[in-house]
């Protein structure tokens, strides 16, 4: 008769700090016709804690459990374990345990054990855990034959680093056999947490991220890494060397994951380790085995060490403390080989026209010429795609003595620090290309200098025909993109902005048609600012928004052209009157920035912010902010638009607060900046008319509204229409405010502007409600110009409660006499109740005050 250690079939307990998995506990719960549960993961992935969970939480069905061991190989050994473990569960009656055994004196064999199991009275779970431990063929053919002739009283759980031999295939195609692999296993950044928790450690979530992502979730690397933190005086370079080469991680791995794989496959695995992922034809390149995607399957199937990603499963991850294990073990080896595998792998992406992959490849292997020749054939397309990460990087790798002695790469290191914002590293860039440069270049070499040359705007030395002068274009998809976004860009700075705009959208189909997304960031972009020039602000925001999008997909946004994206969509709901969407943008946009932000583009995020918290009611701290801006902005250049567009901004702010001094101040600074543009008439007409020169104000304004003086900004025509037909209602002729009010509503409504209704005078908006339901197609623009005014009065003192009570009686159809005596008050007394409430409202009518009135929560909604 064999002994059976009572310690090898009982439940192992569960250790303090145990982190419980409810979801993968689940996942092993009985579901026919699944009789076989295989959990297969390396060592360290908690296998065993959560079987021994599931066992312990399991009240409905009993589970009999055996920790196989090498002794096990002996089939009588394996038998008479789970003899004994099935023994031990309560469902098996102490008088029926002869049946499970037919003779005491022996072990059963496979169909004995099967055919007492029928007696069971109810269903029992038998565990074998760490199956891998079987290897002799005669007993995996004993538990092979059990799992065929299993009866339904039993449910067999293996629990194995390894995939054992058992026709598991079979098993799957039958629908008997439910699996747990690593990629199930590992931790989430929650259990990751709460594993590091239990183990006494107070982490940041990104600090615990950082530890997820090191080791892949896998729980025994957190382990480890828990206790190397426990000793560790500074946590933070813990945490950023943690790594497979750590002492501690990589006796585990030796020890525990390494030592059971054949040497052929511990070489290929650390061959592999240099990519990650590694595709199969990389991983048979480096290795020379044609088989390679044979060997990655069956390391992904047998020992889940490997994992296929992508939608082909035609590239493998290694699991990542492992992989950076094999690849700090493969340098210790030899650095020649290794840098020749990194050169290999840089000339097979090249050859798979990646070009990311083949520059940090050829980076790391210090293959000088290698990565020069690979910067020839991919610079400009990693600019254009946004890749300036690898670019940089490949770029330090050859070196400032390159790019003297080499054109193309002198021009490639300039439209990378232009893209950084670092104008002077990119001209001295372009004086070594253009002293290296030959009389006869080529197209390509023209084309690449020449947007170069314009970008960086090059003052000193013979410049060469600009991009807008070149006829032929590069066949190179990407010299040809960058090409036409140069020529756009010229184009819209010389106000042509039909040829501006058409060259932009043929950059944009280019970059869209060859994933150049950095470029297509940046012709949006530019393509909201055509449209914004044209007054179109609706597709100014579409396209504004698409590039923020982009930016937001990559990461890009920190970039100066989703800064111009995020001022553009902050100035359009600016327009809009959404005060609370401009002011979250651009100051999202401010928070986000960097030094390498023109000033001109930091002006107009801060004057939109500025507007936007004057709009929202601090309107002290509005113009502060507006003026702020102005002065830090200082002489800088900046285009008409954007120094149109704040300094407007800033003087109406001012206006409305009665400052005079202030929009003398920023009307003189436009004057100087910008001479006699429509907007600084505008100006002077805002200020006399508030002044009660009327006849000037129109004089000012006539030039403006018949077009001999052209406006700047599109909007700025609704002001003008605005100030006229204020002055008309002032001077009583309601036909002519009338005729005024429309060829306001007319372009503000094609333009989306919104905003300049809600600072109009009283006059203006007691007209718009008085005459609501007349303006035809306009009448919604005409609501939404009402509400966008809800609020932007004088700033009212509470209202008394009896004002609150003949507030209530204004919108009925009641005279004043008659809610006189419903109140019984005197007449009088409720006509300077009106007058208080008509003040403290900032309105000159009952339905204005009425309109006014209910904007302001003060009365219901209800049409009276």
């Amino acid at each position: 008769m064999v002994l059976v250690p009572q310690a090898k079939i009982a439940v192992p307990r569960l250790p303090p700090g145990f982190v419980e998995r409810a979801a993968l506990r689940a996942d092993l719960d009985p579901a026919a016709p699944a009789d076989v549960v295989l959990v297969c993961a390396p060592a360290g992935y908690g296998k065993t804690l959560l079987l021994a969970d599931w066992a312990r939480s399991s009240t409905l069905t009993d589970t009999a459990w055996v920790t196989v061991d090498r002794d096990d190989n002996d089939p009588g050994r394996l038998w008479a374990a789970v003899v004994a473990a099935l023994a031990t569960c309560p469902s098996v009656p102490s008088a029926g345990e002869p049946h499970i055994g037919a003779d005491q004196r022996r072990a059963p064999d496979p169909d004995q054990l099967a055919e007492s199991l029928l007696a069971l009275p109810r269903p029992v779970h038998l565990v074998l855990d760490d199956v891998h431990e079987l290897v002799e063929p005669q007993v995996l053919r004993a538990l092979a034959r059990f799992l065929t002739i299993m009866p339904s009283t039993v449910r067999l759980v293996l629990a194995s680093r390894l995939d054992p031999p058992l026709s598991l295939p079979r098993l799957r195609l039958a629908g008997r056999l439910r699996e747990l692999r690593a990629a199930q296993m590992a931790f989430t950044p929650d259990q990751a947490g709460a594993l590091l928790a239990g183990a006494g450690l107070e982490l940041s979530r990104p600090q615990v991220d950082v530890l997820h992502r090191r080791t892949g979730g896998w729980p025994a690397g957190l382990r480890l890494a828990a206790l190397g933190l426990a000793e560790s005086a500074d946590r933070e370079a813990f945490l950023t060397q943690f790594s497979g080469d750590d002492r501690s991680v990589a006796d585990y791995l030796i020890g525990e994951i390494l030592s059971d794989l054949p040497a052929d496959v511990q070489e290929f695995l650390r061959v592999i380790s240099i990519s990650d992922p590694v595709p199969v034809g990389l991983a048979a390149e480096l290795t020379g085995r044609d088989a390679a995607g044979g060997v990655l399957d069956a390391l992904e199937r047998q020992t889940s060490l490997v994992t296929a990603t992508g939608p082909g499963r035609d590239a493998y991850q290694v699991q990542e403390l492992l992989r950076t294990h094999l690849l700090a073990e493969l340098r210790r080896l030899g650095v020649r080989r290794t840098a020749d595998l990194h050169g290999a792998a840089a000339r097979w992406w090249a050859a798979q026209d990646q070009p990311v992959d083949a520059l940090e490849h050829a980076t790391r292997s210090g293959d000088t010429p290698l990565v020069a020749e690979l910067l020839h054939r991919f610079a400009v397309r990693l600019v254009l795609a946004g890749d300036h990460g690898p670019l940089r990087r490949a770029m330090t790798t050859i070196g400032a003595p390159a790019t003297t002695s080499d054109p193309t790469l002198a021009l490639a290191s300039a439209l990378t620090h232009l893209e950084a914002g670092e104008l002077s590293a990119a001209q001295s860039d372009l004086r070594r290309g253009r002293r290296s440069s030959p009389a006869d270049g080529g197209a390509d070499l023209a084309v690449l200098r020449a947007v170069a040359d314009q970008l960086a705007a090059v003052p000193s030395g013979p410049v060469p025909a600009t991009v807008a002068e070149l006829e032929v274009l590069s066949a190179e998809p990407e010299l040809e993109a960058l090409a036409r976004l140069t020529r756009g860009s010229s184009q819209l700075g010389h106000h042509d902005l039909v040829g501006a705009g058409t060259e932009l959208r043929a950059a944009l189909a280019l970059s869209r048609r060859h994933a150049f997304d950095y470029l297509a960031m940046q012709c949006l972009a530019l393509l909201g600012v055509v449209a914004g020039t044209t007054g179109d602000m609706r597709a100014m925001r579409t396209a504004s928004g698409q590039a923020l999008d982009i930016a937001a997909d990559h990461g890009w946004e920190s970039t100066q052209w989703s800064g111009a994206a995020s001022a553009m969509t902050s100035y359009t709901a600016l327009l809009r009157a959404d005060p609370t969407v401009a002011e979250h943008r651009s100051a999202e946009a401010l928070l986000g920035g960097t030094v390498a932000w023109s000033p001109a583009l930091r002006y107009v995020l801060r004057a939109v912010h500025g507007a936007a918290v004057f709009d929202l009611g601090d309107r002290a701290a509005g113009l502060a902010e507006l003026q702020q801006a102005r002065s830090e902005f200082g002489d800088h250049d900046g285009s008409e638009e954007q120094c149109a567009a704040a300094a407007m901004l800033e003087f109406r702010a001012a206006q409305l607060l009665g400052h005079s001094v202030a929009t003398r101040t920023v009307l003189t600074w436009l004057a100087e900046h910008l001479g006699d543009v429509g907007e600084a008439a505008v100006m002077r007409a805002w200020t006399d008319a508030a002044a009660g020169r009327h006849e000037h104000a129109r004089a000012l304004l006539r030039p403006v509204l018949d077009g001999p003086v052209a406006t700047v900004l599109p909007h700025t025509v609704v002001d003008a229409w605005l100030i006229e037909t204020s002055i008309a209602l002032t001077a009583g002729e309601r036909p002519a405010a009338r005729r005024a009010l429309l060829s306001a509503l007319t372009a503000a409504e094609l333009i989306d502007a919104v905003r300049p209704f809600a600072h109009a005078g009283p006059g203006v908006r007691e007209m718009l409600v008085h005459q609501r339901g007349s303006f035809g197609a306009s009448d919604a623009f005409v609501d939404r110009a009402l509400a966008a005014g809800a609020g932007r009065g004088h700033e009212e003192a509470l209202l008394s409660e009896r004002e609150l009570t003949v507030l209530e009686l204004l919108p009925s159809l009641l005279s004043l006499d008659e809610i006189a005596a419903d109140i019984i008050v005197s007449v009088n007394t409720v006509k300077s109740h009106v007058r208080s409430i008509y003040s403290k409202l900032g309105v000159s009518s009952r339905r204005l005050a009425v309109l006014t009135a209910r904007e302001r929560g003060l009365l219901g909604s209800s049409v009276h």
